[in-house]
């Protein structure tokens, strides 16, 4: 017959209403601001100021809350003009404006400038436009691309 008996050191922990094993280490707060160990023997949890990298943002991937890489991301501008986004979603619209297709919410030490624009124009009398030129800003450089200007690009700081 087996032993329903559990040693002490896998007892395990709650904290805020989830379970976690004795020794699991877990990240707490909405923005990763603790690490947290579990003391299977005691049932206690333990939690230290902690925060992510400079690399790192604090979120869920595959099920596990914590602090992960941050991805890297594509987004393009292209044609008639067709739009796809970092979340992979396609537009396509006729606008003939000046339009951000990324900038920073907060600016970090790491980056403090960054941006992308891109400017469409009407194509030849008709209506519909096209995506004319690309504007690049990034550690205080200007980057500029234009259809006009094929093969050239423009920096500048």
């Amino acid at each position: 017959m087996d032993d329903p008996c559990v040693p002490p050191a896998s007892c395990g922990c709650y904290h805020q209403g989830r379970y976690h094993q004795g020794g699991e280490q877990f990240w707490d707060g909405e923005e990763c601001q603790s690490l947290c160990t579990c003391n299977g023997t005691t049932g206690n949890v333990h939690c230290t100021p902690n925060s992510c990298g400079p690399q790192e943002s604090c979120r869920v991937v595959e099920g596990e809350f914590g602090c992960h890489p941050n991805p890297h991301g594509t987004c393009s501008a292209s044609g008639d003009p067709h739009y796809i986004t970092f979340d992979r979603k396609a537009y396509d619209f006729q606008g003939t404006c000046r339009y951000v297709l990324v900038t920073l919410c907060n600016a970090t030490d790491d980056l403090n400038q960054f941006s992308v624009e891109a400017k469409n124009e009407a194509l030849n009398g008709r209506p519909l436009s096209t995506v004319a030129e690309v504007f690049v800003n990034v550690w205080g450089y200007d980057v500029h691309m234009s259809r006009d200007r094929r093969g050239l690009v423009q920096v500048s700081s």
